[in-house]
């Protein structure tokens, strides 16, 4: 696996790091790969898909008791060991997503988030923003 916190595409490394750092390697399907993901402790259960696309993103979809979350035109990824989460990360201009996923089975979904938020003074923030810039600090160069 490479070097936890770096950006990463979709790749048989990439895929074989994700399972890694999640507890459990993913499953191969038609379409992409698969892995669920269950804390007894907390009784709860997700899904998570990657669907490859041509251009080399991906799509990521998760799957919870009651929600469905997607990601499309995913273009990296990040591997944070010290959080035990994966970061699938889509970047447009000066817009960035975050679909977070931990190894416990939590999931958080940031969207369309100015990029000039994340390298900010947190202080300038207000809370709703504070929590995006937070939880995608890990993606700014």
């Amino acid at each position: 696996m490479e070097d936890s916190n770096k950006k990463q595409t979709f790749g048989t490394e990439t895929i074989k790091g994700i399972g890694k750092l999640l507890g459990n390697p993913l499953q191969e399907t038609e379409g992409g790969w698969k892995i669920n993901l269950v804390s007894k402790l907390k009784k709860t259960a997700i899904s998570l898909e990657i669907f490859p696309e041509p251009d080399g993103n991906a799509l990521i979809s998760v799957y919870t008791e009651n929600s469905h979350l997607q990601l499309q035109d995913c273009n990296s990824v990040i591997l944070s060991e010290m959080l035990s989460e994966v970061i699938f990360i889509a970047e447009y201009g000066e817009k960035i997503s975050g679909l977070i996923v931990s190894m416990q089975g939590d999931c958080s979904l940031y969207s369309n988030v100015d990029k000039k938020i994340i390298s900010s003074d947190l202080s300038d923030l207000t809370s709703e923003k504070l929590i995006a810039a937070v939880a995608l600090s890990l993606t700014d160069n």
